[in-house]
């Protein structure tokens, strides 16, 4: 049986798509974990609430998988987060997800987050210290 060598672009697809689905398993994960889902008798529908939100801290955990631990980032191949304005982050992740900015995968994650999701990540990762 051949073996086929992978090619740069191969390499760089798989890892989009890996990095893709863990941020959308940590995402998500992270969302379904924080809501509190009331439960009653099925004659006595009552409406689920969320009085348990995400912390920005567990949110920006799904930024990981790309951007670093606390968005403290080690290479080049990805924006590093910590230390980056609230405002900014904001600005570009609005951007991302109403199709301003042009993206591959985060318009997709930028999807997930509501504004003020984004606006307590965007204070979290404000308050992180850069990679040294």
């Amino acid at each position: 049986m051949k073996t086929k060598k992978s090619t740069p672009r191969a390499v760089a697809v798989w890892t989009v798509a890996v990095a893709f689905s863990a941020t959308a398993l940590v995402t998500l994960t992270a969302k379904a974990l924080a809501q509190n889902v009331a439960t009653a008798p099925a004659a006595t529908p009552v409406a689920a609430t969320n009085t348990a939100p995400v912390l920005a801290s567990t949110m920006a955990h799904s930024c990981a998988a790309c951007h670093g631990t606390n968005g403290q980032l080690g290479d080049e191949s990805f924006a590093p987060l910590a230390g980056m304005p609230a405002g900014q982050f904001v600005k570009t992740m609005i951007d991302f997800r109403e199709g301003r900015r042009p993206a591959t995968l985060m318009g997709h994650v930028a999807r997930g987050f509501s504004d003020e999701d984004l606006k307590g990540m965007g204070a979290f990762f404000a308050a992180q210290k850069g990679a040294q």
